[in-house]
């Protein structure tokens, strides 16, 4: 069941605050837009099968999908998205600005540094002892 807010105090379709100053999980990756109805056929179809969801009743997000996470970088995947919601807009003139928040932890083939200074570590051993 969609989910439609009616409000007359969201900013306009080009305005989107930080994704960290609003109450989504922060140790996932998250697209973000503005809108209030979780029936946005954009979202909808980038999102799938995760669902969409609203905060702070003016914003649209959801956990991108794994599909999106195999590239090894942020960049490219917030293009291949970006081009997802693009290609499923309503009309040329549905025109709303794209928030992202990676958490690299999340991310299939992105390793944090600690979890690279670790595998460098044992490498180096390795090549050590042999």
């Amino acid at each position: 069941m969609a989910t439609n807010i009616s409000s007359q105090t969201c900013p306009p379709n080009t305005e989107l605050p930080v994704l960290s100053t609003l109450p989504i999980p922060q140790n996932i990756n998250v697209v973000a837009t503005p809108g209030n109805d979780t029936s946005y056929p954009p979202m909808q179809a980038c999102c799938e099968p995760n669902l969409v969801q609203i905060v702070d009743r003016c914003y649209l997000w959801c956990e991108i999908p794994k599909r999106y996470l195999n590239y090894t970088d942020k960049d490219t995947t917030a293009v291949v998205v970006s081009a997802c919601l693009r290609r499923n807009r309503v009309n040329e003139t549905d025109f709303r600005i794209i928030g992202y928040g990676f958490n690299a932890a999340a991310r299939p083939g992105m390793a944090s540094a600690k979890q690279l200074g670790l595998w460098v570590l044992a490498l180096s051993g390795l090549v050590y002892v042999l």
